[in-house]
Order: structure tokens, then sequence, then C-alpha cells
């Protein structure tokens, strides 16, 4: 999708050019290199100077809906039809009215982007919208080619009468639905096509390229028919007015029946739709399943409307339900309230231990843990650091995991993650918030050096859902933890750096429930301030190296130890190949005892070794070792 920049200078030239919605957003993101937004925003605190203003020192107007071409008498013309509206929420006296509507336009799945306008006092929300027969606008051609090609291809083409039609009323529906939830009103404003706004300033905008389109109807006679009135030659009498009346209002009495005793709700993490029965003041939201849909069916029949399962089932599984973020809504109720205090390294420091890094490293953890519930599919890397927790049963390691978790969110949380199903394994990094890998020596060597050293790397994950009938591209929103009663557990020398281990010296205090407003309210305002969530290189290595007491090592590798060691030059040592030193030990020690592994995987495990030293050949790989038996 692009957009249409126009810039008239002084001289009153027409300068047109278009730029990629994707390139605008990142293009708002920092001023202009003299600082003209900034610059007009104080001048517009100055009074009523702003129109002499824009005239000494004009700015670009920025076309949302449509991509424009200048024609022979340098006028604009519409050539294609973006299918996008703009509404305005002006009046935003501070950051923390413009952040509360930000994260409210961010709710609906309409928006595809949202952002601080031009006078840095009201935020820009972008909707897309489309025809709700399904018919998208697309291309508009010259006016001389319209008629022929509506001839031709009917609905393909809109003139820019009907682009302006379908505009004014996708804003109309499209206020309606944002204003219900908005804590500012929007602003009242007679739309177009050519409806347009100066260059905006906003460091930190919304996008969502996958939005989706508010399906707009025909009200009034405002949307032109010409996109379906070719296809409509002869009418049946069985589709008159009347009954369509009929149906119609039979739709809207269901509607009503179900809103007047229900409220739904559509979560997008789980992805259903849930309920709350008014008759039932204290109840919880509650997945709407069958049993539920038949029990409103029957409600809905007995209270006069003729109805089926499927008509209730339509509408409570229809975008029409609002939807609803668990995450994103309890997360920023957080951002505001926090105190200044560290809360996150004092609910390390429950964790009795000797790991110097631990607080530190857990700091990191916590804040990459958030970031990944907020993360979406354009994301690069996902969350790759995973604490364990090594210790004896009874120290409270899993109540600990669990207690990570604020009630609200406590839905994500899992510790029973079957790694052998890997369809089950993708469907709960995306939907779960936490994945507890419990038991951890209970994985294999092999499936630490190749399954879960994949999905911990994963930003996004492929699956289909349920009764779907193509894969999907999902957000990963889970991170990892992981505990053992077991210390020498690592398996893979490279994917060492992913575990954050920790051995326990003492059962972990879980008496007193962590202060989940603080711990969060923390992280927010620590990611806000782009803290670090991930490693660094220098703490990367020191991960390695304070990981090597957890390595998993093998019979090969244990009787090396016991008959080499790494020399430190060649006079002392001598330089041996991973197959010369592997034949040496099962001559010392017999090939049953040995359970001797691949030479490959022998060379990895002699690389990983401390003071190790090596040298690569055309023909070999070799190591220097000194043989103390």
């Amino acid at each position: 999708m692009k957009l249409s920049l126009v810039l008239r200078n002084k001289k009153n030239a027409l300068k047109l050019s278009t730029k990629s919605l994707e390139s605008f957003i990142e293009r708002i993101k920092t001023d202009t290199k003299d600082g003209a937004v900034a610059r007009r925003r104080r001048q517009l605190g100055y009074g009523d100077h702003i129109i002499g203003y824009d005239s000494q020192y004009p700015s670009h107007l920025i076309y949302p809906s449509a991509v424009f071409e200048k024609d022979d008498n340098d006028n604009l013309r519409m050539k294609t039809f973006n299918g996008v509206v703009a509404l305005t929420i002006e009046g935003l006296e501070n950051q923390t009215d413009i952040d509360a509507v930000k994260r409210t336009a961010q709710i609906l799945h309409y928006t595809l982007a949202a952002f601080v306008g031009p006078s840095g006092r009201e935020v820009i929300i972008l909707v897309r919208i489309a025809k709700a027969e399904g018919v998208s606008p697309a291309i508009t051609q010259p006016y001389s080619e319209i008629t022929h090609a509506y001839s031709q291809i009917s609905g393909t083409y809109l003139t820019e009468e009907e682009a302006d039609a379908l505009c004014q009323e996708g804003h109309r529906m499209a206020a309606a639905i944002y204003q219900a939830i908005m804590p500012k009103p929007i602003l009242k404003e007679l739309v177009s096509v050519r409806s347009c706004f100066r260059m905006p300033l906003d460091p930190e905008p919304y996008y969502n390229p996958k939005a989706l389109a508010l399906p707009v109807r025909e009200s009034g006679g405002q949307v032109h028919d010409s996109l379906t009135n070719q296809q409509n030659f002869s009418t049946s009498p069985l589709d008159s007015p009347s009954e369509d009346s009929d149906i119609s209002q039979q739709a809207q009495q269901l509607i009503d029946f179900l809103n007047q005793r229900y409220q739904f709700r559509y979560n997008t993490i789980m992805g259903y739709t849930e309920y709350k029965d008014n008759d039932y003041r204290y109840m919880d939201w509650t997945p709407v399943d069958d049993r539920t849909l038949k029990g409103m069916t029957m409600k809905v029949r007995l209270g006069g409307i003729d109805a089926r399962d499927n008509d209730v089932r339509r509408y409570v599984q229809s975008n029409m339900i609002r939807p609803f973020n668990p995450i994103g809504d309890y997360l920023w109720a957080q951002y505001y309230k926090w105190d200044g205090k560290d809360h996150i390294r004092k609910l390390a420091r429950t964790v009795p231990n000797r790991n110097p890094h631990w607080e530190d490293w857990f700091y990191t953890w916590f804040l990459g843990m958030v970031r990944q519930w907020q993360v979406n599919n354009l994301a690069k890397y996902g969350n790759q650091a995973v604490p364990l927790l090594i210790s004896t049963q009874g120290w409270n390691k899993t109540t600990f995991c669990e207690q990570l978790l604020p009630p609200e969110l406590r839905f994500g949380y899992t510790g029973n993650l079957q790694m052998e199903d890997k369809k089950q394994v993708l469907q709960q990094m995306a939907q779960m918030l936490l994945i507890n890998l419990d038991e951890f020596n209970q994985i294999s060597p092999r499936t630490q050096q190749g399954f879960l050293k994949n999905i911990i790397t994963l930003s996004s994950v492929k699956i289909k859902r349920p009764y779907g009938r193509h894969v999907e591209d999902f957000p990963r929103r889970a991170s990892f933890i992981a505990t053992t009663n077991q210390a020498d557990v690592l398996a893979d020398p490279s994917g060492n750096r992913r575990f954050l281990g920790v051995e326990l010296t003492g059962p972990i205090d879980v008496s007193t429930p962590p202060n989940y407003e603080q711990l969060y309210a923390q992280a927010m305002r620590a990611l806000h301030q782009h803290e670090p969530y991930y490693f660094g290189p220098a703490e990367t290595q020191e991960i390695m190296e304070w990981n090597r007491k957890f390595s998993l090592k093998t019979a090969a590798e244990q009787f090396f130890l016991d008959y080499f060691e790494p020399a430190r030059n060649e006079q002392e040592g001598e330089w041996m190949s991973a197959s010369a030193i592997l034949a040496y030990l099962k001559n010392e020690v017999g090939v049953s005892l040995l359970k001797s592994p691949s030479v490959p995987a022998f060379g990895r495990k002699l690389s990983a070794i401390p003071g190790m030293q090596k040298r690569v050949t055309s023909i070999n790989t070799f190591y220097l070792v000194r043989k103390i038996r």
C-alpha cells in the first residue's frame, strides 16, 4: 500500500510523491533535518499565526485514502484507492492522554496504524475498510477508461465519487465503533478520498500490516451500486424488499436480545469468544462452547425469536464481537504505577544460590519475557534465554515458576509440555505466556540439540488451526523456564549459552506472592526506556563459562579427562585427531565401556573443553593434548 505526499511550495507549484506505508511509518519516527515538524508545533503555541506560517513554510500533506497522480493541468487525480480512512482524536493535553488513545486503538483489529498527529496534541488512526459484500476497491483508471472498464469487468474500478461515498460511510461506521471505547471524542468531519493531514511526528507509532478490513454496508444510497448491479440483471421474486427487511429485523432482534443478557468479547490470544451472563454478577469471563451456544439458543427461542443454533453461533463467532487482548490490557494498566524500586531483582533474590550474575540475568530474562508477549509476526527474534533452576525435590521450583505470572494471566502458564508432540508444542508457544520445561533432565540430548534448540529461537510459529484448511503464521508469545533435579543436564555445547543455570543452596521463599503490579510496571517502564532485554556478547560468554559445570559429559568425554588433558605447548603435548584419541581410549578401556560416539560429535566435545588448542588442516582437525596416564 502506498500513500500520496503532496507539497505546494512558496510559488504554489505542486510536487507529488508516493511512499509505501511501511516507509512512511519509519519516516515519521524522526523529524526532518531542520526540525520542521517540531518548529511548527512550537508555532501553534503562539496563537493564531499558523495560516501565515504554513504559507511561508509549506509542509507535506499526507493523503492516506488513495494514491494520486497529476493530470496535464497539474491537478490531482485518483489513481488507486487504498480502502483506508483516518480518524482524528484531538485535544490531548499530555502524553498520558496520547498513550491512552494509542493503546485503545490497538484493541480493535481494524486499526492499520495509530500515531501522534502534526500538532502533537492529536492522534490519527488509520482504519481499513472494504465493502461488506467482499468487493475490495482497487485500481481506478483515468476517466476516459472507466466506462470501458465497467463494461468489461464489473466491480473492478471505482470512480472518485464512489470512493468518496465509501469513505464517508466507512468513516461514520468506524467512528461509531471506535468512539465506544475511546477515552476522548473523535473529531466529526466531512471526509472524502482527498482528506489529508500534515506531516506527523511520532517516535513510537503503532503499525499492524495484518489489520482486518471493516465491512462497510451501503447506507442511504450513498455508496454507488455500480460494483454489484452489473451482476444482477434480474431480481428474483423471492428476494423482495419486504422479505429482506423481515430478515434484517429478525437478525437485529437476535443481536439485541443476546447483548441485553450477555457480555461478549473475543479473546485475541486464545482465539475464542468469551461471555458473561448479566444475571450472575460475579461470574468470570468464560469461553463460549457448544453447550453454552445451545443454552443461548433456547433462551432466544423462549424469548419469542425464531432462531437456530447456527444463527446464534454466526453472531457470537463473528467479528462484530469486540476484540480483547488480555495481555495488552493488563500490561498497559500497570505502566504508570511503578514506584521506582527494583522489584524484579528483589524477586530474583528469593532464589538462594551462589551465581554472582543471577540477579542481572533474571532481570534481563524477565524483560525479554514481557517483551515477547508484545511481539507481532514482524519480530525477527524470540526470547532465547531460559532460566534453569537446579536443586533436589521439594525446594519450590515449580511454585516459583507458577507465581511469575499474575492471576489475570495465569491462563498462560503450563508445565505440561509434551516435547514429542511437535504440533502441540508450537500451538502452546503461540497461546501460552510461560512454559516450564519441568524435569528438564528427561529431555533427551538429541531433542536438546535439535527440536528444542530450534523452537527456543523462533519468533513466530506456523500452525494450522483446529478444522483449519491452511497453515497460518502466528507470533510466538511464550518464553521458557526450566527445572531439574540433576546438575549435569545440558547436552548441547553450542546451545548452552541459552540457559541461565542456577544451582539452589536452599528452598525458594514462596511464602509471599510477588507484587505483580510493581513487577510489570517496572518491566514496562524499562522496555519503554529501551533497556536491553537480550544478552550481549560479553554476557553470553559469561553464561557459557558458567554453564560448563552443568554440561552433560558422555562416557568418551569422561574417559578422555581420565587419560588426557589440554597441553599448553608442543613440548609437553602432541597433536592428535579425534579419531586417534578415540582409538587410544578404546584400547585402554574397551569398546563396551567407552560407548563410542561418532567422531564429529566427539570432536565438538573436545573443542568445548577449556584451554583446548586445535589446528585445522585440509586433511583433518588436530588437538594439542598431553597424556596423563
